[in-house]
């Protein structure tokens, strides 16, 4: 029983001592962590010590101290000792800057400072730069900036800081002056291949901006290459209400159905099983830094790396173990996606939910709702899957967008069949427009037809009355009382 469930106790010890070092202050200090590890241990010796609590305290210190590296004692020699000053800084571009006609943002890792008579000095961390749309900045490019730096802060009760340190970013300045350089000592392949992968990427987006629609073009971006950039406030408030965002967001669902893709592809043009992981691998890895690696793909990417070697080696994969390991791991590399990054959170409570919710939704849906009508299971496991989603994750979409969509399961029921058409219809397309145009066209068309579709039937579900609820006020303490239902009744259920 024990060694069935120990990357879920595991990974629950590791949350909670996350919790633990992010609410309690107290314990960022390091005696005071110290004296944390002392009476909790006194207190399990206590109570008998076996082998679960052994696991147990392992992973929630490990926690612990993991969270007490993010919050460095000293900031000497770092970004943070320059709040509110001026300085000069040269960095290098770690992501696609976000830009639109009227500004672009850039997050810049620091290389090092420069005073007054232009000599270097040490200086370390990550900045957001925010600055005219023109002249742009591409991925890797390498940035003098001299301006006023500022501690980001709480923004309309929202964590702006929190929200940005995630990405290792702890200061921000606006409209500073910036001059591009170059730095020749700096590694001449990560820079080209920085370089090469700009380029494909805004290849494929002029490739969607020729062929298709504004919109269609700014979903399809979205989508395939998570650059929402161009989705505006309106049609992002559209899908949220209609309960389709997970359309526009790389989710677990559009990586499954690319690696799946080219897997078949590998397999398809005679290469060896062996030949295919391999090659499955790499393009996950190519794909990941494509997009910018962001937690919700990082973490569908992860356990599609897990599943392909339990594939590889022949042994069925535990999709629950491989789903708290992913979670350890990606916690492990950086703890603030926990309490920063609501894709991550998203992400990891619908594997839950399909993992867990879904069975339960599905059989009572078959049994009690349907017993008579005969329908499609593909229908009712769009149905059952869409529900069970929206039950484990109600409290973090409540909190996050202050409403609820009622109407998700038949928005999802009439367009979620379609993404694997989207995704392959694609593929193929961004390959024959460099080779045969006409057929290219051809294709994009009919994406372009989809993807309208799918906008009228976001736009018409939410003209329905009550497709979608309000709800202001929401408190950690809700979230709990929730959940502790929830998981009651799944029990009672199940029994």
């Amino acid at each position: 029983m024990f060694k069935k469930h120990f990357w879920l106790i595991s990974a629950s010890s590791f949350v909670v001592g996350l919790f633990l070092a992010h609410y309690f202050y107290f314990l960022r200090n390091f005696s005071a962590f110290l004296f944390f590890i002392f009476t909790f241990s006194s207190l399990l010796l206590l109570l008998k010590f076996k082998k679960i609590f052994l696991i147990i305290l392992f992973f929630l210190f490990l926690a612990i101290w993991r969270y007490l590296l993010i919050f460095p004692e000293s900031t000497l020699g770092r970004i943070e000792n320059y709040n509110n000053q001026e300085l000069i800084l040269v960095g290098q571009i770690i992501s696609e800057p976000e830009s639109n006609d009227i500004r672009q943002r850039i997050k810049i890792k620091i290389i090092y400072g420069l005073d007054e008579l232009d000599n270097k000095f040490k200086l370390k961390g990550g900045v957001l730069v925010s600055s005219v749309s023109y002249p742009r900045y591409n991925l890797g490019d390498f940035l003098q900036v001299s301006g006023k730096w500022q501690k980001p802060g709480i923004i309309e009760d929202f964590d702006y800081g929190l929200y940005l340190k995630r990405y290792g970013i702890t200061a921000v300045s606006y409209y500073p002056n910036i001059k591009k350089i170059s730095i020749p000592e700096k590694s001449f392949f990560a820079k080209n291949f920085f370089i090469a992968i700009n380029n494909l990427k805004s290849k494929v987006a002029n490739q969607f901006d020729f062929y298709l629609s504004l919109e269609s073009s700014a979903i399809l971006r979205a989508m395939l290459l998570g650059d929402k950039t161009f989705l505006s406030l309106e049609l992002r408030e559209k899908f949220s209400r209609a309960g389709l965002s997970h359309i526009i967001a790389i989710s677990g669902m559009h990586i499954s159905l690319l690696s799946s893709l080219f897997l078949s592809f590998l397999l398809f043009s005679g290469l060896s099983r062996r030949q295919s992981f391999y090659g499955s691998i790499l393009f996950l890895a190519f794909y990941l830094i494509l997009i910018g690696a962001p937690a919700s793909a990082s973490r569908a990417s992860l356990m599609g790396f897990l599943s392909f070697l339990a594939v590889y080696m022949g042994r069925a994969g535990n999709l629950v173990n491989v789903l708290f390991f992913a979670g350890i791991f990606l916690l492990l590399l950086n703890p603030l996606l926990l309490f920063g990054d609501l894709g991550f959170q998203l992400s990891f409570l619908a594997v839950l939910g399909i993992i867990y919710i879904h069975p339960v939704v599905k059989e009572f849906l078959s049994l009690r709702i349907f017993k008579i009508i005969r329908i499609n299971e593909a229908i009712i496991d769009i149905l059952s899957i869409t529900i069970s989603v929206q039950l484990i994750a109600g409290p973090i979409l409540i909190s996050s967008f202050k409403q609820f969509s009622l109407i998700a399961p038949i928005s999802n029921l009439l367009v979620v069949w379609l993404l694997p058409f989207i995704i392959s219809l694609s593929i193929v397309a961004i390959l024959l427009s460099s080779i045969i145009p006409f057929l290219g066209q051809l294709l994009y068309s009919l994406i372009d037809l989809i993807i309208k579709y799918i906008l009228f039937v976001g736009g018409s579900v939410n003209n329905i009355p009550g497709a979608f609820v309000n709800i202001n006020n929401w408190s950690i303490y809700l979230s709990i009382i929730y959940y502790l239902i929830l998981f009651y009744l799944m029990k009672k259920y199940k029994k």
